[in-house]
């Protein structure tokens, strides 16, 4: 994935056709779930889909994120979850795809990884960051047991959900996370924005 630059990007319509010319090919897969999300939903200028060790762990647990952290609880307001159905090549699946995830814009998908959504890169990035850093928080915390978790109550819970921002996250994500992380780009991987 380090290899990866902004000109190495494909550029697919909704149809999945290549609209400019490039040596590289589409994961039919990803076309599968990253179009059924840009077709369905005005506000979804940017779609990120991972399948990392913790993300992929939670994934697989029947109760999925729990509100073990308070990065978890503001997650949870806007997490849905997607069945899974095996390797996302079957186009029918784009429908169940955009019925599960609603207006949501954080998504387990069972069994697979995380799905965020954003109207730009930084906040799609910045939701993908939260939910995956919820993720690994939840897998090194049942490291001790479940019976051995302290869980907020719902009150609680409740609490932390109304305290969720969405503007501020927009914010956040436009005004301070993204350029830092582009700063640590032109550092680290001089050449990715090319």
């Amino acid at each position: 994935f380090e290899e990866i630059t902004a000109s190495s990007l494909v550029k697919v319509d909704l149809e999945g056709n290549v609209v400019q010319e490039t040596p590289y090919f589409i994961n039919p897969a990803g076309f599968t779930i990253h179009s059924a999300i840009h077709a369905a939903r005005d506000d979804a200028h940017v779609v990120m889909h991972l399948h990392t060790n913790d993300g992929v762990a939670v994934s697989c647990n029947k109760e999925g994120l729990l509100p073990l952290s308070q990065t978890s609880m503001l997650v949870r307001h806007d997490l849905a979850f997607h069945d899974y159905e095996g390797v996302a090549l079957d186009h029918g699946e784009r429908e169940r795809l955009v019925a599960d995830i609603g207006g949501k814009n954080n998504m387990l998908l069972y069994n697979h990884g995380t799905l965020t959504v954003g109207g730009t890169a930084a906040e799609c990035f910045l939701r993908m960051f939260f939910l995956e850093r919820a993720c690994s928080m939840q897998v090194r915390a049942l490291t001790a047991g479940r019976e051995n978790m302290v869980i907020p109550s719902q009150e609680v819970q409740d609490v932390v959900k109304g305290q969720a921002n969405p503007e501020g996250t927009k914010t956040l994500a436009n005004m301070l996370a993204w350029p830092g992380l582009l700063r640590k780009l032109d550092r680290e991987a001089p050449g990715y924005d090319v």
